[in-house]
């Protein structure tokens, strides 16, 4: 994470004692879906596709919600994105209906670890669906688990569990290890 008003000093360090983690078993990925059918019903139209709106997907994700929302892809950490793009590790994984964009995320791929770290949906029912096809995506290609940092009502609904750090840290070696 930035803090948008230390623009130039050293990029801070975040570390929550506990994370919010998605599973990639196929027990948690069938309780997304049983939890996301309406919007899976309604997305059977849907594509999931990866970096082919990385730019859009980003910029998107930097935008503040709401009127109060603050930002915390700041454009020094965008820019940070972007290289880690350009290296392999960060990407966005998209769903289309044809030829448009219904909802795109960025993650950071490290080893056989999935950092999914901000979203955006222009369509309804497009969030869902992107959550739960990117999950069936990282567990078919060896993926451990992806972290979605900090629990949010939704992504708790939707399986995310908190794991404490230590495990977290743990896993995460585990991951990288094995890459």
């Amino acid at each position: 994470m930035d803090d948008p008003d230390e623009a130039f000093g050293p990029l801070p360090f975040y570390a929550a004692e506990a994370r919010a983690v998605f599973e990639l078993d196929d027990r948690t990925r069938a309780r997304l879906k049983r939890r996301v059918r309406r919007s899976l019903r309604a997305g059977e139209r849907w594509t999931l596709r990866m970096d082919t709106a990385f730019e859009t997907v980003l910029a998107a994700c930097a935008r503040p919600r709401d009127d109060d929302d603050g930002i915390w892809i700041t454009p020094r950490l965008a820019a940070l994105y972007r290289d880690l793009h350009r290296a392999g590790y960060a990407h966005s994984f998209e769903v289309h209906a044809g030829d448009r964009l219904g909802a795109g995320m960025v993650a950071v791929l490290i080893g056989r670890a999935a950092m999914l770290e901000s979203m955006a949906h222009w369509v309804s029912h497009a969030g869902n669906v992107l959550v739960a096809r990117t999950l069936d995506h990282l567990a078919d290609s060896g993926y451990h688990f992806a972290d979605v940092q900090l629990p949010t009502e939704h992504t708790m609904r939707l399986g995310a569990r908190l794991i404490s750090r230590e495990q977290y840290e743990r896993r995460l070696r585990d991951a990288m290890r094995l890459s």
